[in-house]
Order: C-alpha cells, then structure tokens, then sequence
C-alpha cells in the first residue's frame, strides 16, 4: 500500500510508531496551528478613542462644524452612554 492511499484513502489504517516520533509529529502540527493563527491585537495597537473636545483641539475646528461634519457623514463618530467619541485615525482619514 502506498503512503498516498494511506493519507486520502476511506480506510482506517494501523500503525506502529515510537513515542520519541509521535511527540515530534504532535509537536510539528501544534507549531504549525499556531504559527497560521493571525496574532492577536497589541495593546498600543489598539487605538484610544478621544472625547468630542479633545476632537476640536485635535482638529483645530468649532464645536458645531464637527456636529454639522458628523451629521454630513464626512466624519464617523462613535457612541458610549450618550458621549461621542472619535478615532484620529478616522478623523485624519476623513480630512484627506
């Protein structure tokens, strides 16, 4: 029998094989799980959303042209219990 019908074959198959190689095949395949998992966010990757006066200093506007961009839709803002927040990634985005 050749190793290919034993891999893609419907067949159960048997084998014998010493602890030392089943360690290092079990091994081989959690390295490889782990290495095609994508990595998880880092802290400073992660971005710091900034309060609506903070968003007027940053930008260097009025407090209504921001409401009346935001009610355009050129500038997304986000909401948490009733306070806008923004990203300056999305604020600097939008003014390009």
């Amino acid at each position: 029998m050749e190793i290919n019908e034993i891999l893609h074959g419907t067949e159960n198959a048997l084998f014998l094989v010493r602890r030392n190689d089943l360690l290092e095949f079990a091994t081989t395949c959690a390295n490889q799980i782990l290495k095609s998992k994508p990595e998880p966010p880092q802290a400073q990757e992660i971005e710091k959303p900034i309060s609506q006066p903070e968003a007027i200093k940053f930008l260097g506007k009025s407090r209504q042209t921001l409401i009346s961009w935001r009610k355009k839709g050129v500038i997304s803002a986000h909401t948490l219990g009733g306070r806008v927040y923004y990203l300056k990634s999305e604020l600097l985005a939008a003014l390009k």
